[in-house]
């Protein structure tokens, strides 16, 4: 029997093993794992994003009218686009839209933050009673505002009588000059919560020792403002910002069902212009409408992926000189242009009126002059808290009733009898109480409990797959060497905001080829799957929060990768799974695009478009409009409520750093 030497054995174990490190070599040291756990995720953002995307690229250069994509006609589309008034009218209306709502949402919800940010009691009170439009869902925020400001039926026309502002009801929503500015004040009521959120959780971490530092260097508190709140929360302004510019532009909920686009087309942005070529069958130029806009958000987004991923991932930011240059910083020079300018400008205003200020307060003390002693000094402190304490809270009660008197009309319209509603009978409470709205809306004329299981059914699967599919591959991106993990972390983001507009429409071809419209299985694997990019960002962020030590500690005790994510991180990140499944709740609960595209039957329509019909046209039952609204959005509030820690810790997990 021949002899084999362990030299022999080795080199024999060593040339078996070579091609797999020439692949670890190639692909990275965790390439089984790491594509293993991201599969399920690229396959469903493949399948559904990816490809519809494509797809809806191709589209665009051809004359499609029908299901099957149509001859190739090269830029015709695009060229008789650019050459369409309207076109060009609904991309102003909706650059006016945005521009206007993001500008006031910061302005306001800087001011909130700061309100609630030096409160020392009932803060957290205060916090959720702004933040309940924020999770109010989008059809009922129509519903609520298309009645407060209905002409005939409202509260705030009457209201306005009453305190002689006017003579003659104003028709918000249906004058060309009132209905923008209308759109804009709800979306502005809608966004506040998200800006004071995230501008609170960046207030919290600025060091208190900066202003301390500073007010003994006798810096009044709005040069601490300037030179300490404002460079501090500079992180959290740009992503807020950008997020909420992106998330306005491409919206359509919201417009559609308040105005239809209307009147006169005065607000009908470009994802209502898209969808209204697509319903005319004009397909190949909504494709093109919608396309049009994607080198603008490429843009934004890359700005955007450039502050946000690196801390999403765990990796270091570049330098600022670094940023600067190459393909970056030639993308982005004419936004820093144009910032820079801005900040020019603003500091020489800003300095012209300390100093014309400084000059009149300087006067004002030689005229008055002020006692300096010990006592004195300490009184007129105290009196000058007192008079911001009180400004402070003039501003507030006004914010919360923006905020919340929206609530109140559709509380006490739910309760009033038909009779009440159109004789304008104690317009400001009912009389008498009444369930009379909720036995019509549940009774057998409308499909209103169809349609509420239908969004519980969706509601509860689709948040449950992402989930676990966002759990494994946020891990494999975050956690696990291979090639192709940042790149593909980028396009994760990409897809998570790419306008739902430019995909619907090549979903609802393919869906229909393989009869998944008008199906709730259609429903759940869309929203499973656009749900999955905001849910991968939101664990990449928790994931990277979680010391590797614990996970080299199972690696040295024989655990494999598998066994150390289910055994070791998986368990550290239930606060973050438990804000994920939460926000696919609501998020499914209140979709309505997809829904609006890709079912017709009544009896298979989700709440948000069965009550989206409703609200569509020239005669609404706002009674029972108002209790649908009641009974859609307590669910929402109950899980809010139970949990809110969760949520909150969620939106801000990796928000408020550098």
């Amino acid at each position: 029997m021949e002899l084999t030497s362990p030299r022999t054995a080795i080199e024999r174990q060593y040339e078996a093993e070579r091609p797999t490190r020439r692949l670890r070599h190639i692909l990275g040291p965790d390439w089984k794992e790491g594509y293993l756990f991201i599969f399920p995720a690229l396959f469903m953002l493949g399948t559904i994003i990816g490809y519809p995307f494509l797809r809806a690229f191709y589209t665009g250069f051809t004359r499609t009218t029908t299901l099957e994509i149509g001859p190739w006609i090269g830029l015709t589309n695009y060229v008789n686009l650019y050459n369409d008034p309207f076109f060009w009218d609904s991309v102003r209306i909706s650059l006016t839209y945005t521009i206007a709502a993001v500008v006031l949402k910061f302005f306001v919800g800087m001011i909130a933050a700061l309100l609630l940010h030096r409160m020392t009691r009932f803060a957290t009170i205060f916090t959720a009673m702004v933040m309940l439009p924020w999770i109010m869902p989008e059809v009922v925020r129509a519903i609520t505002w298309k009645g407060l400001l209905d002409p005939i039926y409202g509260m705030v026309n009457p209201l306005l009588k009453d305190l002689g502002l006017i003579t003659t009801s104003i028709p918000f929503f249906g004058t060309p000059q009132l209905a923008l500015p209308s759109v804009i004040l709800v979306n502005l009521w809608a966004g506040i919560p998200f800006f004071t959120l995230l501008l609170v959780a960046g207030l919290k971490a600025i060091d208190k020792e900066q202003y301390e530092a500073a007010a003994i260097d006798g810096a009044s508190g709005w040069r601490q403002f300037l030179h300490i709140t404002l460079p501090g929360l500079q992180y959290v302004i740009l992503v807020e910002a950008l997020l909420s510019f992106i998330w306005t532009f491409n919206g359509f909920t919201q417009v559609f069902l308040l105005t239809g686009g209307g009147p006169l087309g005065s607000t009908k942005m470009y994802t209502i212009f898209a969808i209204e070529a697509a319903r005319s069958f004009r397909i190949g130029t909504a494709v093109a409408a919608a396309m049009s806009m994607v080198p603008m958000l490429v843009i934004l987004i890359i700005i955007l992926g450039r502050n946000v991923l690196a801390t999403q991932t765990g990796r270091s930011a570049q330098s600022a000189a670094e940023q600067n240059t190459g393909l970056f910083g030639l993308i982005s020079w004419p936004f820093r242009i144009i910032v820079s300018l801005f900040g020019a400008i603003f500091w020489i205003v800003n300095n012209g009126i300390e100093v014309i200020l400084d000059g009149i307060g300087g006067a004002f003390r030689k005229a008055r002059p002020l006692s300096y002693d010990a006592h004195a000094s300490a009184m007129r402190a105290k009196a000058g808290r007192r008079r911001v304490n009180i400004v402070a809270g003039i501003i507030l009660a006004l914010l919360l009733i923006f905020e919340l008197f929206p609530f109140y009309f559709v509380l006490i319209t739910s309760f009033k009898e038909e009779a009440q509603i159109v004789s304008f009978q104690s317009l400001y409470y009912p009389d008498p109480w009444t369930l009379g709205q909720y036995e019509k809306l549940l009774g057998p004329t409308r499909n209103f409990l169809a349609w509420m299981r239908n969004s519980v059914i969706i509601s509860t699967v689709t948040p449950l797959v992402s989930t676990v599919v966002a759990a494994l591959a946020a891990y494999s991106l975050v956690r696990l060497n291979w090639k192709g993990s940042r790149f593909l972390s980028s396009a994760v983001f990409a897809a998570y905001l790419m306008p739902g507009v430019l995909l619907v429409i090549s979903i609802y071809q393919i869906f229909a080829k393989v009869g998944l419209t008008n199906s709730l299985y259609g429903l759940m694997i869309a929203y499973s799957t656009f749900a999955l990019p905001f849910a991968i960002w939101l664990m990449m962020g928790y994931y990277a929060s979680i010391p590797r030590e614990l996970e080299d500690a199972g690696l040295i005790d024989g655990c494999n990768r598998f066994q150390v994510f289910w055994r070791i991180v998986l368990p550290l990140t239930k606060p973050a799974l438990m804000a994920i499944f939460l926000f696919g709740v609501t998020n499914a609960w209140h979709e309505y695009l997809f829904a609006y595209i890709l079912i017709s039957k009544q009896s298979l329509m989700t709440l948000p478009v069965g009550l989206g019909m409703m609200i569509i046209g020239d005669v609404q039952p706002w009674g029972e409009l108002t209790g649908a609204s009641m009974i859609m959005a307590v669910p929402v509030f109950i899980l809010y409520s139970v949990g809110q820690k969760f949520m909150v810790a969620g939106l801000t997990a990796g928000a408020v750093k550098g």
